[in-house]
């Protein structure tokens, strides 16, 4: 072997990680068998990675056992292994397959399989337990994945707690699209996460454990519905919804002052913000991933105050001084409200937009980019700073990337619009897309080139839209805040809304949409929730 290599041998889990490592497999109960079918032609780097790591793991704790073998053998044949790698965590005992290396945000996730094979015990509510115990019917999941995608690990955890909470009717894989891009074409899983039972698609994006579970259930995609419960209501001073860089502030804010909260997230902690891959804007990080500078704020604020993840509120109500929430999941009562559910991606309505959507039409250049690491050729449309940054991350991986822009300059920062230079980026101004192309998945697009009206056809495999942002006001709708003409709530100077109570912080306000300004706006918000409560000095009987 090459005499260059032998450093990353002997440096593949870092010393510090080692000793994180330890600490998470001192949690092990019983021992941990890993059969892993590896080989030395298909896929070779996700193989020499995952023979790496499983025994380094095992250097780490006696408790980790892997068994290695090889396409072909009696072993592979005995599990219909018939792709490499392949890892089966305990399957004498469950049904767990991760098909392809589980590397990037994946390796945590794969841990914590781990441990929860170890122990027996799943991340699922009790009340999900029971909903399993119910099932009389065997059912495959299959969660696609990509080792870049901060959605994928909470779907991974659901799909692997169902496939160890009913062992004997449920089983989980987890496949990396990357590595089996025929399957991702098969199934015209482009997009991450996106969840089959028994080979029907019942969900894309990551999915609330409730719906998850019943999902699981029916094999059909359901709808969430509100907690319908009349006892246990939460009482708190503050209910925070979203936890993107507003709500989190806000809520560290909050609870140093004294005001009791609690931050309910339906999705991904961090917002727009995780799934940014690199921030070189936010003072006192020259550059830093989004999703790891998230992390580090929903880990100072836990020190504080609740994050109800996986909680979305469905209904919400004033009723005198106080307010009644509802979530898939609880009930709450609270005096104040405040506001931080942000934005989301805007839809560009081309046609071929939603029936390809995840299968080549994306949002996320983070979840969904590795797939087309090796030259395939995508577009990005936009001409803002989300635009260039997509741009510029999909080229770094190995993407033959291009922008489209309907105007004649970027609008994105000078800084970014020189990195798309430096970086050999073609971009095609005063140009728009008329049509998104394809069979089973994308395969052109229709351009009309604004200065002579002329329709060309570009060949692509994918399509990232990044064209700015719609605000996420439908339970601000349901409160009855006034919203201005793009439907951004309207506040005052304190982030008070014209309802008494309710506040709003973040990129839900509008205006310039930065995490510096979420991070302020939270604090002031927080401020004057603490002042109105205070004046008030109004109490929960």
């Amino acid at each position: 072997m090459d005499r260059k290599m032998k450093p990353k041998e002997n440096t593949f889990i870092s010393e510090d990680s080692k000793k994180h490592l330890k600490k998470e497999l001192a949690l092990l109960t019983d021992p941990v068998t890993i059969i892993a079918v590896l080989s030395d032609e298909q896929n070779k780097p996700f193989n020499e990675f995952s023979r790496k790591l499983l025994t380094e793991l095992a250097a780490l704790s006696e408790k980790i056992r892997p068994v290695f073998e090889k396409p072909g053998s009696v072993v592979a044949g005995q599990y219909g292994v018939t792709r490499t790698p392949t890892l089966l965590v305990q399957p004498e005992r469950y049904h767990i397959r991760y098909t392809g290396a589980p590397a990037g945000e994946e390796a945590q996730t794969f841990l914590l399989a781990l441990i929860m094979a170890s122990s027996g015990q799943s991340v699922l509510s009790e009340a999900s337990k029971k909903r399993l115990s119910e099932l009389h019917e065997n059912r495959n999941i299959k969660v696609f994945v990509s080792p870049t995608c901060p959605y994928c690990p909470l779907q991974v955890l659901l799909a692997v707690s169902a496939a160890i909470a009913n062992s004997s009717r449920v089983s989980a894989e987890i496949i990396e699209i990357y590595e089996n891009k025929d399957l991702a074409e098969e199934y015209n899983s482009f997009t991450v996460p996106q969840v089959f039972v028994d080979d029907r698609i019942v969900g894309r994006g990551l999915q609330p454990e409730e719906v998850f579970i019943e999902e699981v259930l029916t094999a059909a995609p359901v709808k969430l519905k509100a907690f319908e419960g009349t006892e246990g209501i939460i009482e708190k001073d503050l209910v925070i919804a979203g936890a993107g860089p507003a709500g989190l502030t806000a809520a560290i804010y909050a609870e140093r002052s004294g005001i009791k909260t609690v931050v309910i997230e339906k999705g991904n902690i961090g917002g727009q913000v995780a799934i940014t891959p690199v921030v070189e804007n936010y003072p006192g990080f020259t550059r830093i991933g989004g999703s790891t500078l998230m992390d580090m704020m929903a880990q100072q604020t836990i020190q504080y105050a609740d994050i109800h993840q996986g909680e979305e509120v469905l209904e919400a109500r004033k009723k005198g001084d106080f307010f009644e929430l509802r979530t898939n999941r609880a009930a709450y009562r609270a005096r104040a409200v405040l506001l931080a559910t942000g934005a989301e991606s805007r839809k560009a309505g081309l046609p071929g937009e939603t029936e390809f959507a995840g299968r080549g039409v994306s949002y996320c250049a983070s979840c969904d980019g590795y797939y087309f690491k090796d030259g395939k050729k995508v577009l990005v449309i936009g001409g803002g700073n989300t635009a260039a940054t997509e741009a510029l991350y999909l080229k770094n991986i190995g993407v033959d990337v291009t922008i489209v822009h309907r105007r004649d300059s970027l609008r994105a920062e000078q800084y970014l619009r020189d990195r798309l230079a430096a970086n050999n980026i073609p971009i095609l101004l005063n140009s728009t897309v008329k049509e998104i192309q394809g069979d089973k998945s994308v395969r052109a697009v229709a351009i009309e080139n604004a200065a002579d009206h002329s329709v060309s056809t570009m060949p692509v495999d994918g399509i990232f839209i990044a064209i700015g942002y719609v605000p996420n006001n439908q339970l601000a709708k349901k409160l009855g805040v006034d919203l201005d003409a793009e439907g951004y709530i309207k506040i005052d100077k304190g982030h008070r809304t014209n309802v008494k109570g309710v506040y709003a912080a973040g990129d839900i306000t509008g205006g310039f949409k930065q995490i510096v300004t979420a991070v302020g706006q939270g604090s002031i918000a927080a401020e004057s929730v603490f002042e109105d409560i205070s004046a008030g000095d109004r109490k929960i009987d």
